[in-house]
């Protein structure tokens, strides 16, 4: 073949291929949100992006209905409302209230049921963190203080070089990640064109960002801070971690439905984001923590898990202090004036609500371009909620 036409045909190859990839993975990213699409995006990831599969439990645990009414009406930021009418305008694509272990109500939007899959964003973070329970209890882990680099030798050279695991998991890794919602030229945006146009794998990714800080001295969210806990639990467990989850949560917890996991294009999990199940399965993570470690007849993680994992331990990270309305731990959300409740939230509007005084789980799954300001307002109408119950329970209801 001449050299013209070697040249030709390699131009033609390649046009092709960047044509494929864009074609697979930048395009569904820049659709992702379109708001013709973004709620039946949501509901099938898996159609968007690669994915792992997670069986469903060979020991499945029903979660029985008893239906009650929660249809609470309260106040906000010098508004009154109610609970069908925050559902509306935040978007929710699905409400799920558990209320000692019975389903008091649910609700479906936007063609979603009960069988689809809804997709977590960075509710899985907390999935994350309770895997680094489970491997820290197993002997996997020595002890949360350790460096990260001791499990992940790949991240030496990077900026989570001198992080504690506990500083990771509490998003004070000092890692220079920018998680700007809204900016394009974020890394929280850019990370998915390295991914899935430029054929980096997620982990090369991670172990690629500098420091911008000293580790445990300051909360920063940085979503890749989930993605180097992944990889801790994949070094450690020396397996998948979708493989760990499925042997460690999904099969243990009695998970009904199957689940699938979001991976970049070689087939590796993106643990800060992309974890696709039913409500009522995202809810069994809910039912753990409320009952300290333990579901479907078995322990799971230890009650002292639980505890640390919810109870801020830092100064940075009370109650009050992100935002002045946020506390943080090891991968969940504690509110400012709460009585030991807490939440894994993800943005678009998705949460998994735990408050063990009221004996109560609230899953949300949501499309809802506008949901930065109404992450506190859920949390308003999930207490006004465990309120009721509360003083139904006083009463005998």
């Amino acid at each position: 073949m001449n050299p013209y036409r070697m040249m030709m045909v390699f131009s033609l190859v390649a046009v092709t291929a960047l044509g494929y990839l864009f074609t697979q993975y930048a395009y569904p990213k820049i659709t992702l949100f379109d708001a013709e699409r973004v709620s039946d995006n949501f509901r099938h990831l898996d159609r968007v992006f690669p994915v792992r599969t997670i069986a469903s439990s060979s020991m499945p645990m029903t979660l029985t209905q008893a239906p009650q009414s929660v249809s609470v009406r309260y106040h906000y930021q010098g508004r009154d409302s109610s609970l069908e009418e925050f559902l509306q305008r935040s978007r929710t694509t699905g409400f799920l209230v558990l209320h000692k272990d019975h389903i008091i109500d649910e609700r479906y939007f936007y063609g979603y049921s009960a069988n689809d899959k809804a997709t977590s964003f960075s509710v899985v973070k907390s999935f994350v963190a309770t895997l680094v329970g489970i491997a820290l209890e197993e002997g996997l882990i020595r002890s949360v203080d350790d460096p990260i680099t001791d499990y992940v030798p790949s991240l030496l050279g990077s900026g989570f070089a001198g992080a504690s695991i506990a500083d990771v998991l509490q998003m004070s890794s000092g890692i220079a990640f920018s998680e700007i919602y809204g900016d394009h030229s974020s890394d929280a945006y850019r990370i998915f064109d390295d991914m899935y146009l430029w054929l980096g794998s997620i982990s090369g990714i991670t172990a690629s960002y500098p420091r911008a800080t000293a580790p445990a001295h300051v909360f920063h969210y940085a979503s890749i801070n989930t993605q180097a806990l992944g990889m801790l639990v994949r070094e450690a467990s020396g397996q998948p971690i979708s493989t760990y989850l499925q042997e460690k949560l999904w099969q243990p917890m009695g998970a009904t439905s199957e689940a699938s996991w979001m991976t970049d294009i070689y087939g590796e999990e993106v643990t800060f984001m992309g974890l696709n199940a039913t409500l009522r399965d995202f809810a069994r993570l809910g039912l753990l923590y409320l009952h300290e470690g333990r579901l479907n007849n078995q322990r799971i993680v230890s009650a002292e898990w639980v505890r640390r994992a919810t109870t801020p331990d830092k100064p940075w990270l009370q109650p009050g202090e992100i935002d002045g309305d946020w506390g943080y731990q090891y991968q969940w959300w504690i509110p400012r004036d709460g009585h030991g409740d807490y939440s894994a939230i993800g943005i678009w509007g998705q949460f998994i609500y735990v408050n063990p005084e009221a004996e109560l789980v609230i899953v949300k799954t949501s499309a809802d371009a506008d949901f930065k300001p109404h992450e506190f307002e859920a949390i308003t109408v999930y207490r006004k909620i465990a309120s009721m119950l509360l003083e139904r329970s006083k009463a005998g209801g």
